[in-house]
């Protein structure tokens, strides 16, 4: 048997999938897919990890993924102007990090998240 050696790619079922890729890209500030087209896309993020979305015959919103940012605060607004929702003010692990939940335009949760260590 062969052993799980790390995370492929994460990803999330949406609703419409023109919008929810612009969402993502706009957020990832990712230009290019590794494949994109009327089901789902997959973009790759600048540590080469890879995140995607996929349309399925009924929506359920679906899993938590924390995004590495370099700067809360900078990114914090980019949720809204892109359709998305903050969810509750930032929350703050003294010596750890500090983050942000949010909701995609599907309501998917995400964590926009700042390591502090």
């Amino acid at each position: 048997m062969s052993k799980v050696t790390g995370t492929d790619a994460v990803y999330y079922s949406v609703r419409d999938v023109a919008r929810a890729s612009a969402f993502y890209k706009g957020l990832l500030d990712v230009k290019e897919t590794t494949w994109e087209n009327e089901h789902g896309a997959e973009f790759v993020l600048g540590d080469g990890s890879a995140f995607g979305i996929g349309k399925l015959p009924e929506h359920r919103a679906s899993g938590c993924v924390l995004f590495a940012v370099g700067n809360l605060d900078a990114a914090r607004p980019r949720v809204e102007e892109l359709g998305g929702k903050l969810d509750g003010d930032v929350r703050e692990f003294p010596g750890v990090c500090v983050q942000q939940w949010a909701f995609d335009p599907d309501g998917n949760s995400f964590v926009l998240h700042q390591r502090t260590v």
